[in-house]
């Protein structure tokens, strides 16, 4: 018995190894893998995930950098150099690749909003501490839920010795709610109330404000 072929589906059979060839293709980082330096490049130049993050830090550090003052660059540049070498500093720790992932995600959740990668959400204003005093701390929160890690952006008045004016902070794992951990302080929003905490102070009870 003679089995017939169709056309179609030799040309699939002919398409398929080099489509197959495309996709092992192995996805390569912004810096040169023939130079890399120490073990976390290394790691980096031999995981398609992490290597396609690194495109990703690249591409929207290259944006950023397009819409810096002269000024600002140097600053910008010298701040991002000091992000690499932290990066580099996860041979050191436990899991490697999964220190290396964080710093990725964090960077580039943080370039994402520098950058204006995603519009501007709308503010929530929330009133924190006891009313009776009269000492108010007011937050004024724009969550991004889209950047490559979920994050906060709060400023804060009046800001203490340890927060700046406008502060960052990304989306932690919790039971209940949503908790945002940045440098030295975290905000926990749970149905329209939340909970600031600041280093070495006491917690603050906030509400949201119209």
């Amino acid at each position: 018995m003679r089995i017939q072929i169709s056309a179609s589906i030799i040309c699939l059979l002919l398409l398929l190894p080099s489509q197959l060839t495309l996709a092992e293709e192995p996805v390569m980082p912004s810096f040169d893998c023939q130079q890399a330096q120490g073990q976390v490049e290394e790691i980096i130049c031999q995981d398609s995930h992490l290597a396609s993050l690194d495109v990703e830090i690249n591409e929207m550090f290259t944006k950023l950098k397009s819409q810096t003052s002269n000024d600002e660059l140097s600053q910008l540049k010298a701040f991002q150099r000091g992000w690499i070498k932290g990066r580099n500093d996860c041979w050191k720790a436990e899991n490697i690749k999964s220190c290396v992932q964080d710093s990725y995600e964090s960077r580039l959740t943080e370039l994402q909003i520098a950058a204006g990668e995603f519009e501007i959400p709308e503010p929530i204003q929330y009133l924190c501490g006891e009313t009776a005093n009269g000492n108010l701390t007011k937050i004024t929160a724009y969550f991004y839920n889209d950047t490559a890690i979920p994050a906060a952006m709060l400023t804060v008045s009046p800001k203490s010795q340890y927060l700046k004016t406008t502060n960052f902070a990304l989306l932690t794992r919790t039971a209940s709610g949503a908790k945002y951990q940045g440098q030295n302080f975290s905000f926990w929003t749970h149905q329209g109330e939340a909970i600031f905490s600041q280093f070495e102070q006491a917690d603050l009870n906030c509400i949201t404000h119209e």
